[in-house]
C-alpha cells in the first residue's frame, strides 16, 4: 500500500471483534503460511489481534507477514532472531492482551467458525480451556480425523478428572486445537529449546483450570509435512525421555502418581517405542549405536522393566482388542530393542527397505 495505511478489508460474515488474542509462530512456511492468515481474517467471529512472531525465518515469510499487517490493522508483526517455536510463543504470550488466548501453527489452518465456536462454549459452559477435534493432512492430499471425540460435549471438573482425560486421550497434547482464559498464562511460559514443548506445558495448564471443556467439533486443520521433526531424528528426540520424567515428577508433586501409575507408564511406554523407533528409522547403524547408549544412559532399567511390566497387565484388563493389540505390539517392541538392539536394527531397517520396495513396485505397475 502505497502510503503505508493500516485498514481492514470488509469480509462478509465476520462479526463484532471478541477479545481473543492468537498467537501465531512463523519460520520458514512460505508454501503455507497464506492460507494460515486468510482462514484467521475470515473467521466468523473477528479476534481482537492477531500476533505473528517472525522467528527469524529467512524465506518469504517475513515478506508474507508484512503484507497481511498492513492490510488489516487487528494483525500484529514482531520479529526476533530465530529461538524456537516455544520463544516465539512466549514473545507472542507476553504481548497479548485478548481475555483469551488460541495458538495456530502456521503451516496448518482453522475452520471458518473454530474461533465463534469455541469462544462461545468458553463462556457458555463456563470454562477455562475449550478443545476441539483436529483433521490431519498426509502429502497435502490424504485427509483423515487425527484426533477428537464424537457425542456430546464433555465437561471436566477438577484435577483427577484432567488427567484421567488425558491418560484416555479425551485431551490431547496439542496446545493448538484450544482456546485459554488468558489467566491461565500469567505465570506459565513454555520451556524453550525442547522438542514437543506442547507435552510439557500440558499437564501445568490443567493444573491451573478449574473446569475443561473437549467439544465434538472438528476444526482444527493440522498439516504433516515430510521432513518435519517427527520424520527424522537427532538429539532432540532424548526430550521425550526427559518428558515422561517431568510428567512423573508433576504427579508425585500432586498426590496423583499412585492413581495413575499404571497409565503412566503405558504412556511412557508408548513415547519410548516412538524414539527407538525413529532413532533406528533414520539413522546409520552407527549413529544409533550412540543412540542406544544414550538411551542406556539416561533411562533406569528400573523404568525399562516398570514400562514392561504395565504393557503386559494390560492384556488381561477388560478393553477393546485393537488396544490390547496396540499394546502388546508396543511390549513386544520394547523386549526386542532392549535384548538384542543389534538385531532389532538389522530387522527393522530389512522391513522399512521392504515396503519401500513394494510401493515402489506397486507405483511402477499402476497404469
Amino acid at each position: 500500500m502505497g502510503n503505508g495505511e493500516k485498514h481492514d478489508e470488509q469480509i462478509p460474515g465476520v462479526k463484532a471483534v471478541s477479545r481473543i488474542s492468537v498467537i501465531v509462530p512463523v519460520y520458514n512456511v512460505e508454501k503455507y503460511l497464506k492460507a494460515c492468515l486468510d482462514s484467521l481474517i475470515t473467521q466468523t467471529l473477528k479476534p481482537h489481534e492477531i500476533i505473528l512472531v517472525n522467528d527469524g525465518s529467512t524465506d518469504r515469510s517475513k515478506e508474507i507477514c508484512e503484507i497481511f499487517a498492513q492490510k488489516f490493522k487487528h494483525i500484529r508483526l514482531i520479529n526476533q532472531n530465530n529461538q524456537g517455536q516455544a520463544s516465539a510463543r512466549n514473545t507472542g504470550l507476553d504481548h497479548a492482551s485478548g481475555d483469551y488466548i488460541v495458538f495456530i501453527d502456521s503451516d496448518d489452518f482453522i475452520a471458518a467458525n473454530m474461533l465463534a465456536t469455541l469462544y462461545k462454549k468458553a463462556v457458555d459452559l463456563g470454562v477455562d480451556m475449550v478443545k476441539c477435534g483436529v483433521w490431519r493432512f498426509l502429502d497435502e492430499n490424504e485427509v483423515n480425523k487425527w484426533w477428537g471425540i464424537e457425542g456430546n460435549d464433555i465437561v471436566l471438573e477438577g484435577i483427577r478428572a484432567f488427567f484421567r482425560a488425558f491418560f484416555d486421550n479425551i485431551i490431547n497434547s496439542s496446545v493448538c486445537n484450544a482456546i485459554y482464559k488468558n489467566y491461565l498464562f500469567d505465570d506459565l511460559r513454555f520451556l524453550e529449546g525442547k522438542m514437543m514443548e506442547d507435552n510439557f506445558i500440558k499437564p501445568q495448564l490443567m493444573l491451573k483450570s478449574n473446569k475443561i471443556a473437549v467439544i465434538p467439533d472438528t476444526l482444527y486443520y493440522y498439516r504433516q509435512r515430510k521432513g518435519s521433526i517427527m520424520h527424522t531424528f537427532d538429539h532432540r528426540h532424548f526430550d521425550l525421555i526427559e518428558l515422561n520424567d517431568h510428567l512423573k515428577q508433576t504427579l508425585i508433586e500432586n498426590d496423583l502418581y499412585d492413581l495413575f501409575e499404571g497409565d503412566y507408564y503405558l504412556w511412557s511406554g508408548i513415547h519410548f517405542m516412538m524414539t527407538i523407533k525413529n532413532a533406528t528409522r533414520y539413522s546409520s547403524y552407527f549413529t544409533y549405536r550412540k543412540h542406544v547408549n544414550r538411551i542406556n544412559d539416561n533411562l533406569a532399567r528400573e523404568e525399562l522393566h516398570k514400562i514392561i511390566y504395565h504393557l503386559d497387565a494390560v492384556q488381561k484388563m477388560n478393553i477393546n482388542n485393537d488396544k490390547k493389540k496396540y499394546f502388546a505390539n508396543t511390549k513386544n517392541t520394547l523386549e526386542k530393542f532392549i535384548r538384542k538392539p543389534n538385531t532389532f536394527w538389522l530387522e527393522t531397517k530389512y522391513k522399512n527397505g521392504k515396503k519401500r520396495a513394494l510401493k515402489k513396485l506397486s507405483c511402477s505397475r499402476s497404469p
